[in-house]
């Protein structure tokens, strides 16, 4: 997977979906799972009854904390690995993601924090379990989604809220749509 600027991204959660819808009406594909190589290794791609397709996104984890900085605004944000780098700012009460200007790409200290850069997301809760998120992707700046950004932002609200397991359910909105 290549970014908007050309450099290359470890894997990209929306990228897997749409090179399975194209393996899936290309009839390429066998059963309803997939298994395909990604930079962050491989992932499983579930072909459902419905015509949605799920991406495993494999081993997630927590980083370190850093602080995001917009414009004249920071915020504290922790760091994510779904595969490749996120940093996640959740935005105090009152604040919405669609005052954002994500023209300019954010900055994070400490910079060595991610060395080759990082998808920032900044959410903001809209209720229990369900989120609006936009996202500034290295190499792409703003997107209308961001399947490990979501995927990212899900996990980091569910370790802060305590309810951080295998079964809980998050609903993201994304310019782009709504992911789950």
């Amino acid at each position: 997977y290549r970014n908007a600027d050309g450099s290359l991204a470890e894997m990209c959660g929306n990228g897997t979906r749409v090179f399975g819808r194209y393996l899936s009406d290309n009839d390429l594909v066998l059963g309803s799972q997939v298994l395909i190589g990604t930079r962050a290794g491989a992932r499983e791609l579930t072909f459902h009854i419905d015509g949605t397709i799920t991406t495993d996104m494999g081993e997630v984890s927590l980083g370190e904390q850093v602080q995001v900085g917009l414009g004249e605004r920071s915020w504290p944000a922790v760091g994510v690995d779904v595969g490749n780098p996120h940093a996640v700012v959740v935005l105090p009460p009152g604040e919405s993601v669609a005052a954002l200007d994500l023209t300019q790409p954010p900055t994070w200290a400490p910079a060595e924090a991610f060395p080759e850069g990082v998808n920032v997301e900044f959410v903001q809760v809209v209720s229990p379990g369900h989120l609006a998120m936009r996202v500034f992707e290295r190499g792409s700046g703003e997107t209308r989604s961001c399947g490990t950004g979501v995927c990212a932002a899900a996990l980091a609200m569910g370790v802060w809220s305590g309810t951080a397991d295998e079964s809980s359910t998050w609903r993201v909105d994304v310019p782009g749509g709504s992911l789950t």
